[in-house]
């Protein structure tokens, strides 16, 4: 293959939808097949595509109130397979959801009205992250850079329906491991060309470029990427409606951080207010409890003083019989 010349700083990141989407659908079909093949054979799932077909990426709302999903790929393969592909940069705390509820809306869509639900083809959600996808990354492990979920049973493991199949790859780890190790490992399994697609979409991230140029030598389809994203990204209208996805994304980035930041304050100012009230609450129950602990003082101190008159009293009707007997002993004597 005839050697290309990168200009890494001008290409088109492809962690930004609009340039992943605009090279795996505009380009040869054959990108988005080797990609979804280096995934699936990744994972040893015994799946080859051969041919794709790419359809519209919207899926409809259930209802008024639904919120409207536009997804960055959607694709189907030759047995009805659907494919659903999502870049996300921002907002991982959603993913997780977000995900399954795109899952089961073109799992729903599928189904032909009188047809057998045994012959829906399944759906596979495709979603490349930038970091560790909240609620399902267990924070004394490592980061997984392609985690495979599907719907299994809970107490021997086997898989209980390929209806539901989801992938998530995590491109900020892929980056870091690639960093840190200054290499890939590139053998002749299946396995490696997940990793070589994985340089090409973080190339912005790599910090030894020699691996994506050496991919390149190696792989027809990672050359044929790479030359068809230099091209894209030296076009004047390509580049200028990728820079506004850019700033919409930084935008909307910026926007969502401060809406979470203002978000910290309030709970922050809200468990403050909490906690005055709660100590308001429990000096006002030390207060009740003082009060309680005095009137029960005072009743012991007015039962003691009652038993003080009581005892004086019998005291004064003693000295009154001794007067009165000491004044009879005196008539007596006399």
């Amino acid at each position: 293959m005839e050697k290309i010349k990168i200009d890494y700083y001008q290409l088109m990141d492809l962690r930004i939808d609009y340039a992943f989407k605009l090279l795996f659908t505009k380009g040869d079909p054959r990108l988005l097949i080797s990609l979804l093949n280096a995934i699936f054979a990744n994972k040893k799932i015994q799946r080859v595509i051969k041919s794709i077909s790419i359809k519209n990426p919207f899926l409809d709302r259930e209802s008024g109130d639904d919120k409207l999903s536009i997804l960055d790929i959607r694709a189907e393969l030759e047995d009805g397979t659907a494919i659903l592909i999502e870049i996300h940069m921002y907002g991982l705390g959603e993913l997780k959801a977000k995900t399954i509820r795109s899952w089961a809306r073109a799992y729903g869509e599928d189904l032909e009205i009188g047809n057998r639900y045994t012959s829906q083809p399944p759906t596979i959600a495709i979603a490349f992250t930038n970091g560790t996808v909240e609620a399902l990354e267990n924070t004394q492990k490592e980061s997984k850079i392609h985690r495979l979920c599907m719907i299994m049973d809970c107490e021997d493991f086997t898989v209980f329906t390929d209806a539901m199949e989801l992938h998530y790859i995590d491109m900020q780890a892929f980056a870091k491991a690639v960093n840190e190790a200054n290499s890939i490992n590139i053998n002749d399994t299946e396995e490696a060309m997940f990793v070589k697609w994985l340089s090409v979409i973080t190339q912005k991230e790599i910090n030894n470029k020699s691996i994506i140029e050496n991919a390149c030598k190696d792989e027809e389809e990672i050359y044929m990427a790479v030359s068809a994203l230099s091209r894209q990204s030296e076009d004047k209208y390509a580049r200028q409606a990728y820079q506004r996805r850019q700033d919409e994304l930084y935008f909307h980035n910026k926007a969502r951080a401060e809406y979470e930041q203002a978000k910290h304050e309030i709970e922050q100012v809200k468990h403050e207010a909490e906690q005055a009230k709660h100590e308001a609450e429990q000096a006002k129950h030390e207060a009740e409890q003082a009060k309680h602990e005095a009137e029960q003082a005072n009743r012991i101190i007015e039962q003691e003083r009652q038993k003080a008159e009581q005892a004086n009293a019998q005291l004064a009707d003693k000295d009154a019989i001794i007067a009165e007997l000491q004044a009879k002993l005196t008539g007596l004597s006399n």
